[in-house]
């Protein structure tokens, strides 16, 4: 969000008391954490903040926090409450009503062939003070909320359109609507954040922005979230926001955290001392030295290296023992005394004469050694 932009909604909230906030018919996930984001918020400042949708909220989106806040029509405080609900002619005989308890009760008594509504189609609104500041989360057009707000009391309100369809038809006073975002939540805690330290935004606030968040990119895989929602994420979830198992956010930061193991490889279990050493990583270390064995030089085969079971390493299914070499106790090394023997005078050898080319006639035969030597 560009400075002039921020300062102008920035001006707006300060300057105005009663605000509103309205959702289109029907609202997605993350239309309804958007407005209910700012709900949050804007009650955190201290402002009459009322949020209205044209169509009850459904199931899908009933985790998020102050979903209980929302109407069916846009009131302001004080004034006149006005009940309203379909009427045809003759089938409410009168209307009164009694005091019971500190309650007071309106009473429809019906006609002769009863009353053709129901509870869903009974409407409440707070007259009056209608808000000044009107903000619309995802609405293409203010046609679709006719029925919450009446264009005939938007004469003097401030609307402040906040989208990111391309069909949206640029209503409004304040128009901040871009496609290139991948959220609207995103845009409001993107504002929100920036009013620090005027306001800190809590952990409700920030919950419910983040489930918007991770609604619309659908858990942030189908490729299309912006730079905004991967930045904002990450302050909300600096901020106590939480994902649940099932990646989305929760409605119970302290019940939903999130497991590592999704984000992060399994580490390796050390190996128990009572688990078996497998001798494969030894054959395929031999192998990988034979293949770069040098012309000329073999390296000696595995065969000739000692067993494992004489290294000590237990052999498969054999539990790792504590594996001590026994001590063995040398004697004491004598000295050997040499052997001193008178030294004999060598005689002369008589050279050996061949007679008549023929070698002599003891000459096969074994010769004795008559020298003597010391030791």
């Amino acid at each position: 969000m560009d400075n002039n932009l921020f300062q102008r909604l920035k001006d707006l909230v300060t300057q105005h008391q009663a605000i509103g906030i309205v959702v289109p018919p029907n609202p997605t996930h993350d239309e309804m954490a958007a407005g209910l984001g700012m709900y949050l918020a804007l009650k955190q400042m201290g402002k009459a903040v009322s949020i209205a949708c044209p169509t009850d909220p459904t199931v899908a989106i009933s985790s998020l926090v102050g979903i209980d806040k929302v109407q069916r029509a846009l009131s302001g405080s004080g004034g006149d409450l006005v009940v309203t609900f379909p009427y045809r002619e003759g089938e409410i005989e009168k209307v009164s009503y009694t005091v019971d308890n500190g309650q007071l009760n309106i009473v429809v008594k019906a006609g002769q062939n009863g009353l053709s509504f129901n509870q869903s189609d009974v409407q409440f609104r707070q007259g009056g003070a209608m808000p000044t500041l009107l903000f619309t989360m995802g609405v293409i057009d203010m046609s679709q909320v006719s029925n919450v707000v009446n264009p005939a009391e938007m004469t003097n309100v401030t609307v402040v359109n906040l989208d990111n369809k391309q069909n949206n038809t640029g209503f409004g006073d304040v128009v901040h609507v871009s496609p290139r975002f991948s959220s609207i939540s995103e845009m409001v805690a993107d504002f929100l954040t920036l009013l620090e330290p005027q306001i800190e935004l809590d952990v409700d606030t920030s919950q419910d922005l983040l489930s918007g968040i991770l609604s619309a990119n659908n858990d942030f895989q189908n490729g299309q979230g912006s730079y905004l929602a991967f930045e904002m994420t990450g302050i909300l979830m600096k901020k106590g926001a939480v994902r649940n198992v099932n990646g989305n956010a929760g409605a119970n930061p302290t019940a939903t955290a999130m497991p590592t193991n999704n984000y992060f490889p399994p580490q390796q279990q050390a190996v128990q001392a009572s688990e078996p050493i497998s001798q494969q990583p030894v054959q395929q270390q031999s192998q990988s030295v034979q293949s770069f064995e040098p012309a000329g030089q073999p390296i000696p085969s595995m065969q000739q290296f000692p067993a494992p079971d004489q290294l000590g390493v237990p052999l498969p299914n054999q539990p790792i023992q504590n594996f001590q070499q026994p001590v063995m106790q040398q004697e004491p090394v004598q000295q050997v005394q040499p052997v001193q023997q008178p030294v004999q005078p060598v005689q002369n050898v008589q050279p050996v004469q061949q007679q008549n080319g023929q070698p002599p006639s003891d000459w096969l035969t074994p010769k004795v050694y008559k020298g003597s030597t010391v030791l």
